[in-house]
């Protein structure tokens, strides 16, 4: 039996896996899943209902950094430091949970958008599309996953900027992380912000290229003032982003 990989088709952490998987040429099949629709899916593999989830033939992994932590020597040649593995958690917590609540802040206001995000093909900018199936719901479970509250929202944001602050600073005097070769930090970080960089080598390009955001997110990327870490993700994306799936 061949690993199947269960995934959101923008889901960040997703891609995480994924990318990891792909550099290191793991067989794997590839299954997207609409949110909401996975709970039966993952209910007889996992407790809680996230993804990405590596099913094999041995074993179920759950989360992004257990399914690197499969492959990171085919991956990247060599097993990572402690150094690079604590600043790896940092920017999953820091960066990607963050990532997570804001984007749904920002897209939840705005149904049609999301009925796009969550289709499990993408379609063009110009066409049009509904809410998905009992988006109330889904709508008022994503709040609660996500803790989206104005007190929150301010406190994943300055934990946003607080990481991005010290990722400025390293990418700024040296290409890589580890200082010699792309790792696992480079990737976190690469697919993790993805959604704000728009690489189009990122499998989800294609999703978000077919919404037009909201003017609040448009804004509040542009104030980031994170360019520098933009352009380093696209040249990950192009050096280092081959899909196989």
């Amino acid at each position: 039996m061949s690993s199947t990989l269960y995934t959101f088709p923008i889901s960040h952490f997703s891609e995480k896996a994924r990318w990891a998987l792909d550099l290191a040429n793991y067989p794997y099949q590839l299954n997207p899943m609409v949110p909401g629709q996975h709970i039966q899916t993952l209910k007889p593999l996992v407790n809680d209902l996230y993804v990405p989830v590596l099913e094999t033939e041995t074993e179920v992994i759950q989360g992004s950094g257990h399914i690197l932590d499969l492959v990171e020597e085919k991956a990247f040649g060599h097993k990572a430091s402690l150094e690079e593995k604590q600043m790896e958690e940092k920017v999953d917590t820091q960066i990607g949970k963050s990532l997570q609540t804001l984007l749904y802040h920002f897209i939840l206001d705005y149904p049609d958008i999301v009925g796009k995000l969550f289709l499990l093909k993408p379609i063009s900018l110009s066409d049009t599309v509904g809410p998905p199936e009992h988006f109330d719901l889904i709508a008022l479970s994503l709040k609660r996953r996500y803790k989206i509250t104005p007190k929150n929202l301010e406190v994943v944001k300055q934990s946003l900027d607080e990481c991005s602050k010290e990722l400025k600073e390293i990418y700024n005097s040296r290409k890589f992380f580890n200082g010699n070769s792309f790792g696992r930090v480079d990737l976190t970080v690469a697919s993790l912000m993805g959604m704000l960089a728009e690489p189009k080598e990122s499998p989800a390009y294609p999703w978000f290229a077919s919404v037009q955001m909201p003017e609040s997110f448009l804004t509040w990327r542009k104030e980031l003032g994170f360019e520098l870490l933009f352009d380093r993700i696209r040249e990950f994306y192009k050096e280092f982003r081959t899909q196989s799936k």
